[in-house]
């Protein structure tokens, strides 16, 4: 097939027949010859067909095209000259059956054998079992296949978080004989010891919701914006907010189509909870119930109550109740004066007994996205509320209003073991994906990666085990393929991690401090940061008193330079790297009659070949105490020794161990 060169047209799109849209890139002028009959037709270029060429109306009528089944051949010019339309299928689908038991785990793809009652086939189109599919949560490709000796080989992906089973003469599929479309894949017996697999795009490029499919991302695309989506205006609302930042075209066609793939994540409409046994969260062994009687509330309040519990009753988060537990209903102010409806478990929880599953360190969590280069974070909506309570435990929770008795189905904030529960949960949820693509420090779950495609699977990995888990994410809060997010109160980028903006503008904005509590308050909220300054601890060493029950309150100058001090140490704080364990570290320690001083650093990537290239030091942590009181009477070299001794032995130890470098 001949044609001219291609040439620019004016019309960018045309409307398919599935309700999408098909993207031209120009027109060309083509010569079609069939046997001796040369034909000309006037065809516009796209990327987005699944075929070579479609001939259309125009070109029929023109060339007085006559399609005959019955020869299933096409006839032009009254007979002058013909072509096969397309090879002769079998009078009756073949079924395909499982040659063997098989077991899939959890996130793996088999290749596996399955029996058809056909010596020798080349190029047989595989369609699989939709009911296999769907009884058995498992994916099964279109495939081309080699029949050889009765068999022929495909593939099947468990995607769920438990090993799928699939007993022998199981019938996996229908066989049938076609000419060989371009987005089918040839899957031959050589690829039974292949680890990797990638799904074709016929099989995973469909609408989820009116099943629809497509060949391209763009023609599924196009289908998402102009036609599904006239009943689905808030889920499409919802998906363009959080991919209208990325600049690419392609990128974000990807991003929006894998996240319309899990929309439900983002269904705000009822808090269903997941789908796991109830959770376990109040022993109180042989204890006998507590109950305290509902405290009086002002009129606003009491509506503030009132509109909280029929939430709750809409979301099946709690039900009536008549237990002998209970526990009072108080109404606290957020830091933007709104009311806050809380339970006030403080007596429950002080027959509880302690459940010590650990939260992870959040130094450890921010460490581990080194080398990264896109982020992604998912804030899981009301987490607690999501997850189902153990019934014998509900009538623990129980708790007071004006107007009733309430106990929860779900599990409650304020009870001491929350964190740990949900925090376990959490851990067995994301099972092997968690430290290597993604971290959940409780109802937040960022996903790290070096590059977009990685990052693509990586978030599409993590979708697919919450949804599987019935999660819901709240939208608002969450941020897909950013190059820097905010998580556990830092700004985290590929070049390391920094005080968080709003965090930073709350310390800039604290009122000179009035009593010895706020003055405590201050350094609270300044020491969590104080990795980020240098000398935190002799600077902070005039207000280091005020942490003493009882100290009066006196402010003097010497407080007043510190509070400044330590407020301009974080309005431009220093960007930390993040540490890299196959890198050299440096510690470098200081000692003064007030306390001892480290900064941990450590050496910038270098070119190998560059014989002049000097180390580049940036630090990873700065880290300070003052001095005890028998510290105090020490000489200046012994303070210089307590500086080394405690920054190598205490402070640092977790990084150096096995390499240790020292400079002044």
């Amino acid at each position: 097939m001949q044609h001219t060169p291609i040439i620019p047209c004016l019309l960018k799109e045309v409307h398919t027949a599935n309700c999408g849209f098909i993207s031209l890139t120009g027109i060309v002028k083509l010569n079609v010859q069939i046997q001796h009959i040369h034909t000309q037709v006037d065809a516009y270029v796209t990327h987005d067909l699944i075929c070579p060429m479609i001939l259309g109306r125009d070109w029929i009528q023109n060339n007085y095209v006559n399609i005959n089944f019955y020869t299933n051949r096409i006839y032009l010019f009254n007979g002058l000259a013909s072509t096969a339309l397309l090879l002769k299928l079998f009078r009756d689908p073949v079924i395909m059956t499982l040659s063997h038991d098989i077991v899939i785990p959890p996130f793996h793809t088999k290749f596996l054998y399955g029996h058809v009652p056909i010596k020798s086939l080349d190029d047989a189109l595989f369609t699989p079992n939709v009911a296999l599919q769907h009884t058995r949560m498992v994916l099964i490709p279109h495939s081309l296949l080699h029949i050889r000796n009765n068999r022929g080989v495909i593939s099947v992906v468990n995607n769920t978080r438990h090993s799928k089973m699939i007993p022998r003469n199981t019938p996996l599929g229908f066989i049938s004989s076609s000419t060989t479309p371009a987005d089918i894949n040839v899957i031959s017996t050589s690829a039974m010891d292949s680890s990797h697999f990638s799904l074709p795009s016929l099989s995973l490029l469909s609408c989820t919701h009116c099943n629809v499919r497509f060949s391209t991302e763009s023609a599924l695309y196009n289908h998402l914006f102009h036609c599904c989506n006239k009943d689905l205006t808030s889920t499409t609302n919802t998906i363009n907010s959080l991919v209208e930042h990325i600049d690419n075209p392609v990128k974000k066609m990807k991003v929006y189509i894998m996240l319309h793939r899990y929309s439900s994540l983002f269904d705000d409409s009822c808090l269903q909870g997941i789908t796991c046994k109830p959770q376990s969260a109040i022993n109180t062994g042989s204890h006998s119930p507590v109950a305290e009687h509902p405290r009086r509330v002002s009129h606003l309040n009491r509506q503030v109550i009132n509109k909280e519990v029929q939430k709750m009753l809409h979301n099946r988060i709690i039900e009536p109740s008549n237990s002998s537990w209970a526990a009072p209903v108080v109404i606290v102010k957020k830091s933007d004066g709104s009311p806050r409806f809380c339970i006030d478990y403080r007596r429950l929880n002080t027959i509880t007994q302690k459940d010590v599953y650990p939260l992870p360190r959040i130094d450890d969590v921010i460490e581990r996205l080194n080398g990264s280069k896109i982020f992604s974070k998912l804030d899981l909506r009301s987490g607690y509320f999501q997850v189902p309570l153990a019934p014998d435990e509900r009538p623990k929770t129980a708790f007071t209003t004006p107007d009733g008795l309430w106990e929860f189905t779900r599990l409650p904030q304020g009870l001491k073991n929350s964190p740990s529960v949900f925090q376990r949960l959490m851990h067995q949820t994301l099972g092997s994906l968690r430290f290597e693509i993604c971290l959940a420090y409780l109802d937040d779950v960022v996903v790290f990666s070096p590059s977009f495609e990685q990052h693509l699977l990586d978030v599409t990995q993590v979708c697919q085990v919450l949804n599987e888990s019935n999660f819901k994410l709240n939208y608002n809060k969450c941020a897909f393929f950013h190059s820097e997010i905010p998580f556990l109160g830092h700004k985290v980028t590929p070049d390391g991690c920094s005080p968080n903006d709003d965090n930073i503008r709350s310390i800039m904005q604290f009122p000179l401090p009035q009593s010895s509590k706020a003055a405590h308050s201050f350094l609270q909220m300044v020491g969590f940061y104080r990795k980020f300054i240098p000398r935190f601890a002799q600077i902070s060493a005039p207000l280091n008193k005020f942490t003493s029950k009882g100290f009066p309150f006196i402010w003097t100058e010497a407080e007043q330079l510190s509070f400044d001090q330590l407020k301009y140490a974080l309005t431009s704080p220093m960007v930390l790297i993040l540490a890299d364990p196959s890198r050299q570290y440096v510690i470098r320690t200081d000692a003064s009659r007030v306390g001892v001083g480290a900064v941990l650093l450590q050496t910038q990537p270098s070119d190998p070949n560059d014989t002049s290239y000097t180390p580049i030091y940036k630090p990873v942590a700065f880290a300070s105490r003052s001095l005890k009181k028998a510290e105090k009477n020490y000489s200046a070299i012994e303070l210089e020794a307590l500086a080394i001794w405690w920054s190598v032995t205490q402070k640092f130890r977790s990084y150096i161990e096995g390499q240790i470098s020292f400079g002044n």
